[in-house]
């Protein structure tokens, strides 16, 4: 790209850097709010205690937060009549028993072999085991073994403990940070995106002029009679349009063939007044928008317009049925 050395252009050029400052803000914010998440997450799991310490050490503590290292297939015990999602299960962790309460997924991730090896992790809360699932529980357990292995209610809680886990998933994470944290960055990608095209554009269009062309158009930049309407960065040179407004477009006035204003209307009130300019390859240009409710910019879009055509005296000036019929008729003939 062209080294700038006019400061007017250099500092018109500037502000398409605002998206990289923004890009930068909004990345900046995605990672506060995953590094918040890891924080809180972290800050989450050293709340968790496993839950045979609930049992013995906390006095079998209900609304505890609870985990589990799960060695052994879950055993099915009991169901609510009305609740076909979830069920009561008997849980190993490979020296005791718990009651666990499952939904049918996470069953279905826990029902799989080669769990002695690679246990899983399940988190929950405690709650007092009800007084039927003990029975339940008792009696699906006494199935399966000896006489002499069967166990009584009253030692129940020496077994089982007085609480079961419930609201269990395979983690204790929580992922509202990371959510979140996809918004700011979708943004700063969209902002980083509009800064990388706008250089691209912008030394495209520097690349159109020769080194001759170039020091031409930073001259007349500096000369007095050029007008620069710095609120919508438009520069008006003796040779050149300086179109900044979205992106850097540099027109020569005797390319174009076509200038005219449109006004933008909403329920019947002027919201916009747009500047277009048409090239000799028929492309149209929007180099000015002001607003249509500020009175004391209402002539500025007629000022550009009367410049411009002064600059070139074979430019068609106005929307209106005989400019676009001969606007048809140079176009089909060039």
């Amino acid at each position: 790209m062209k080294k700038i050395k006019n400061n007017t252009l250099k500092k018109e050029l500037k502000k398409f850097n605002n998206y990289l400052y923004i890009f930068l803000i909004f990345f900046a914010l995605s990672i506060l709010f995953i590094a918040f998440g890891i924080y809180e997450n972290g800050k989450n799991k050293e709340n968790y205690i496993y839950l045979n310490d609930v049992i013995e050490n906390k006095n079998n503590e209900e609304n505890a937060n609870a985990y589990l290292e799960i060695t052994q297939p879950p055993y099915s015990i009991a169901k609510y009549e009305n609740d076909e999602e979830n069920a009561f299960y008997i849980v190993f962790d490979g020296r005791y028993f718990y009651i666990a309460y499952l939904n049918n997924n996470l069953y279905e991730k826990l029902n799989v072999e080669g769990l002695e090896e690679n246990s899983l992790t399940i988190y929950g809360t405690t709650k007092s085991t009800p007084q039927n699932v003990k029975e339940i529980a008792l009696e699906v357990y006494n199935e399966g073994v000896e006489e002499d292995n069967k166990i009584e209610m009253d030692e129940f809680n020496n077994y089982f403990g007085e609480v079961y886990l419930t609201n269990v998933s395979l983690k204790n994470t929580n992922i509202a940070f990371f959510i979140i944290s996809i918004i700011p960055f979708i943004i700063s990608l969209i902002f980083l995106s509009l800064f990388i095209i706008n250089k691209i554009k912008t030394k495209k269009e520097l690349n159109r002029l020769n080194e001759k062309e170039f020091k031409k158009l930073e001259k007349e930049i500096d000369e007095e009679k050029n007008i620069h309407y710095q609120k919508y960065h438009l520069i008006l040179t003796e040779n050149y349009i300086i179109c900044l407004n979205h992106n850097l477009k540099i027109l020569k006035y005797k390319d174009l063939i076509w200038i005219y204003e449109n006004r933008i209307k909403e329920y019947g009130i002027t919201t916009a007044r747009k500047v277009f300019v048409m090239n000799n390859k028929g492309k149209t240009i929007n180099i000015l928008t002001t607003d249509g409710q500020e009175k004391r910019n209402e002539n500025i879009p007629k000022e550009v317009i009367a410049t411009i055509s002064d600059k070139n005296d074979k430019i068609l000036v106005g929307m209106n049925k005989k400019n676009e019929e001969q606007i048809h008729e140079i176009l089909k003939n060039s």
